[in-house]
């Protein structure tokens, strides 16, 4: 993996070419400075001159132990001129920390002359002596942090770990703004828990600090926050940006003995062991800070990229469920060529149509998969299949791996307190494992031999877990076994095959052309509601993957505000993926109904051109949320040529209104004109302000043109 390093400028007092120490020293890079108090080991982060963190430590354990650099005695401070593979010319400053009979720590800083965002993270040196932590904290601070201006729109955003579960992302209050029957009646400041990621912002003015980690290949990483009381709350009276993080919703809760028990993250051991590399930034828009955390993601392991087109198609899930048969997938693939293929600009410029088998494709033999295959490739289509690489299904029932390669399924299972790991009621295979490597031999083999040029995985978080060990005895933690796995499977797939993830982590992301950005979404207005939530704070992650997929669509029975809703759902995302039972043959035929839905609402040629962008549209704010789950209702997107408005309604009743072009940050007088995508009718902007019309449940997209173009 390539290293990034950053280029800066900062000056230290310097004698004799050491550092000459006042009580307080400054670092500083273009517009960040960082204070550090020889005296109390406290540091303070600025920008521009403003107090934006202030009491930050360092905190860590090491065999068991725990540590502060609160209590160390001496430090030091060098800087160092690096040459990297390319970025420019670069500097680091290195705060060092030393105590008798600890382990030694270095806080390494990274700045950049014109951004918003610093890097750092920490090294724990052992001196002759192995490092062995599970808990490494580059940012910790108890001290009340307001950086925020009073006002009802603060925010924490909380962002899963990964999709399962129905799991949504949360935009919430500073303070949990509801009353606490335990304390007196009085409100209590949410204390919070965000994987990866986080932005802390004003939802008004949209200022706000991003933190996160760029790094993903020893450790997850999480963001803990606890705020303060009151409705204008807009202090921090905690927050710690650490590797080494355990949760429920890192899928690391089992039962063992019928307790619950939480398993902690692996020791990440060496005569060196680092955390991850932590990316703070405070920014004048938190949700350009998202993307520039994605962008500076991408810059330490570039994304696998996908040149050939925006995806369209069909899978076979959302309508077809289990009753996978070939008859019913030929015909769906006749359906496609028949009906949409190269229809109202489905597929778009590049006709890239994908035909995918999901689950239960193994009702086919492998002969007619091939035959299948085939079919899908005579019709001009991508033929594509699914699978669950680090899951047995059936971990009570030892069996034999496939491939004839003498493995037994026990022998890739992970262990946690000795008992076999399961998740969704499969058993978590262990990603090191010569069982389960030689199994991903076999059957990405067997695919490409049938001619799959597509693959959608499966329940990846069963190879995340912590466990008691892996068969490779380097590997110490979920993500090491997880990167190890995914690494071995990409290769073998080779760069020709488009990898979607479906229920993954979101981190990291280098293994895939797209995930799928929710959990299963169908065509119901809740299920729209909950995947736009993902949208909403996870727009940001076609920074790091080629695509965001918004799952299935599918028409269904669902009223027709809802279809619309739907399919707009993958016009915002770039991901056009239909979901409905589109087999006329076999012994699980599709309804007419949805059918002919597809047939309509998926060949409009305004509302494709928007899809064939590829890109995700940006939420127009945070802290306001709409629905059962919580989603942004407003979207936009800027090209060379246009401005794009995407406006939900998620309700039962009609909305009407306007909105302000200058407030979405569009300028009024650069636009020529423009319409509605699903009607083609003409929009009607009157000084500035757009006028709208929804009916219930439905969405439309405003597709402005520049007057300069």
């Amino acid at each position: 993996m390539k290293k990034l390093f950053i280029p800066f400028f900062f000056s230290v007092l310097l004698l004799g070419g050491k550092p000459a120490f006042a009580q307080v020293q400054d670092i500083s890079g273009g517009s960040w400075r960082v204070q550090f108090d020889e005296s109390t080991k406290k540091m303070d982060f600025l920008k521009n001159d403003a107090v934006i963190l202030n009491d930050v430590y360092v905190k860590f354990n090491n065999a068991g132990v725990d540590y502060s650099t609160l209590d160390y005695s001496d430090c030091d401070i060098t800087e160092e001129t690096v040459s990297d593979d390319g970025t420019g010319f670069t500097k680091k400053c290195i705060i060092h920390y030393y105590k008798e009979d600890a382990p030694e720590v270095d806080q390494v800083f990274y700045f950049h002359p014109s951004a918003d965002y610093f890097l750092t993270e920490v090294l724990l040196k052992g001196n002759g002596e192995e490092i062995s932590s599970n808990y490494i904290a580059p940012l910790s601070t108890d001290a009340e942090n307001a950086f925020l201006e009073k006002s009802t729109s603060n925010r924490l955003l909380t962002v899963p770990f990964d999709n399962d579960g129905f799991i949504t992302y949360g935009s919430y209050p500073l303070s949990q703004s509801e009353y606490d029957v335990n304390s007196a009646g009085t409100t209590q400041g949410r204390d919070t828990i965000s994987f990866e990621v986080t932005a802390i912002f004003t939802g008004e003015t949209q200022k706000g600090l991003v933190l996160g980690s760029v790094e993903h290949d020893n450790w997850k990483s999480a963001i803990r926050m606890v705020g303060t009381r009151g409705m204008n709350a807009n202090t921090l009276a905690r927050l710690e940006l650490y590797s080494g993080a355990t949760h429920s919703t890192t899928r690391d809760e089992t039962e063992v003995n019928g307790s619950k028990y939480l398993m902690p993250h692996g020791k990440v051991k060496g005569e060196e062991v680092k955390s991850a590399k932590m990316f703070v930034g405070f920014f004048d828009d938190w949700r350009i800070g998202l993307e520039q955390f994605g962008d500076a993601n991408a810059a330490v392991v570039p994304k696998r990229e996908w040149t050939k087109g925006t995806p369209y198609g069909w899978n076979s899930w959302g309508g077809m469920s289990t009753h996978v048969n070939y008859e019913g997938v030929i015909s769906a693939s006749d359906f496609v060529k028949e009906h949409l293929q190269g229809k109202g600009g489905f597929g778009g410029p590049n006709n890239v149509v994908f035909v995918g088998l999901d689950s239960y494709w193994d009702n086919l033999t492998w002969e007619q998969l091939k035959k299948f295959a085939d079919h899908c490739i005579e019709n001009g289509q991508i033929p594509g299949v699914y699978w669950t690489p680090f899951n047995d299904w059936f971990p009570n029932n030892d069996r034999d791996i496939e491939g004839n390669n003498g493995y037994k399924y026990s022998q890739s299972h992970l262990k946690v307190k000795g008992v076999t790991k399961t998740l969704y009621g499969a058993g978590c295979m262990d990603p090191t494992a010569p069982a389960t490597l030689s199994r991903i031999n076999f059957i990405i083999d067997k695919f490409k031999s049938c001619g799959f040029k597509y693959i959608k995985l499966d329940f990846l978080t069963a190879g995340m877990v912590e466990a008691d060990s892996w068969y490779n005895k380097d590997i110490t933690t979920g993500a090491q076994a997880f990167n190890y796995g995914m690494k071995h499977l990409r290769e073998r797939c080779g760069d020709e095959i488009f990898i979607v993830e479906s229920i993954a982590p979101l981190f990291p992301y280098q293994y895939a052309n797209a995930r799928r950005i929710s959990c299963d979404a169908w065509g119901e207005m809740w299920h729209t509601n909950y995947m736009m939530n993902s949208l909403s704070f996870g727009w940001w992650l076609n920074r790091v993957y080629a695509y965001n997929d918004p799952d299935h669509l599918v028409m269904g029975d669902r009223s027709e505000g809802e279809n619309i809703s739907r399919i707009t759902t993958g016009a915002v995302t770039g991901y056009f993926m239909i979901g409905d039972n589109l087999s006329t043959a076999g012994n699980y035929v599709g309804t007419v109904e949805s059918q002919e839905k597809v047939k309509k609402f998926a060949v409009n040629e305004r509302v494709n051109a928007v899809v064939s962008l590829g890109q995700s549209f940006r939420p127009a704010y945070g802290h306001k949320v709409y629905g059962s789950n919580r989603a942004v209702d407003l979207f936009t997107l800027e090209t060379e040529d246009a401005y794009y408005i995407a406006y939900f309604n998620y309700d039962t009743s009609e909305k009407t209104g306007e909105l302000d072009l200058k407030e979405l940050g569009f300028d009024p007088e650069n636009i020529s004109g423009g319409i509605e995508c699903w009607t083609g009718n003409a929009v009607d902007i009157q000084s500035g302000k757009l006028q709208y019309h929804l009916l219930n449940q439905q969405a439309e997209i405003y597709h402005l043109y520049k007057a300069n173009k």
